[in-house]
């Protein structure tokens, strides 16, 4: 096909995800008032709370590695080492929880909509024309696939914020009550838990509190495994309010300071590029096949 006859399809073509992309843009707004605000994040957040109640101190522990190691990948990439990148792009950022999983789907049926995209090609009179000939054939499953990558692209970066945030939030923790910068759960346990054997046992001091406090400095009791084990619960159970508690409160902060409009309109123009790229793929390629089909008949 030349590039005079295809012109002008293309022309509809950018017409057509102009329009869709403009009117996406107009419900930013509205989507992020119904569903950023902390009534409705707790509302979504509750229904999937037993399984993010798992899921949530996990991402958050393994937050602050992830990056570290991407960080890493992103410098000997620069140096001219690539091989550990294709890698560390299928490592996951962190386990996709129900909350995640729940706005991907909001975003994908309320937001975007791709069977809008869909009516307007259907209604423009150049492809109206081409789909009721046959002569375009459009797959809508490489179209959904294009959504589904963009969303999860958003919904990972702005999930990694909230794990970065309560992993922060569990070290300054950690540093303020327990004297340890570390997130090991058991370093935690075990620190809180010779602690208060160390309490203890200086309270019970025939020499008195004080001396005991002293003496036991120099000469710490060794907790039970049972002391251990109880301490570590006890940070578990810490981390994950830490954990559930900065993932309600991003969404919510982050619709007071634009951010989640900034981040959306841009999820959507992405979107704009990519699907003018892969529809022009798709057209090009649909009525090349058309085209030699007839020549064979």
């Amino acid at each position: 096909m030349d590039q005079q006859t295809l012109a002008p399809i293309l022309g509809a073509l950018d017409e057509c995800i102009e329009k869709y992309i403009e009117d996406r843009k107009n419900r930013i707004g509205d989507f992020i008032e119904r569903h950023f605000s902390i009534q409705e994040t707790f509302a979504i957040q509750k229904k999937s709370f037993p399984l993010d109640l798992l899921y949530s101190p996990l991402n958050t522990l393994w937050a602050i590695p992830y990056l570290s190691a991407k960080k890493s990948v992103e410098t000997l990439d620069k140096m001219g080492w690539t091989k550990l990148s294709p890698t560390m792009e299928k490592v996951p950022s962190g386990i996709k929880t129900g909350y995640q999983r729940e706005i991907e789907r909001l975003i994908a049926t309320e937001l975007l909509d791709s069977e809008a995209l869909l009516t307007e090609l259907r209604k423009h009179p150049t492809f109206a024309k081409l789909m009721l000939s046959k002569e375009l054939q459009i797959d809508e499953s490489k179209i959904q696939k294009e959504f589904i990558k963009e969303i999860e692209k958003y919904t990972a970066s702005q999930a990694f914020i909230a794990d970065l945030a309560g992993s922060l939030m569990t070290l300054a923790a950690g540093w303020w009550f327990f004297g340890d910068k570390s997130l090991s759960l058991l370093g935690l346990g075990n620190k809180i838990a010779r602690k208060m054997a160390r309490d203890k046992a200086a309270s019970h001091f025939f020499l008195g509190e004080k001396l005991g406090s002293t003496f036991y400095g120099f000469f710490p009791p060794v907790p039970t495994r049972t002391e251990i084990y109880m301490a570590t619960l006890a940070v578990g159970t810490l981390l994950t309010a830490f954990s559930i508690f900065a993932a309600i409160m991003s969404d919510p902060v982050r619709k007071k300071l634009g951010l989640h409009n900034k981040k959306l309109t841009t999820l959507v123009e992405n979107l704009e590029e990519k699907l003018f790229l892969l529809l022009k793929k798709e057209i090009k390629q649909s009525l090349r096949h058309s085209a030699n089909d007839k020549l064979a008949s």
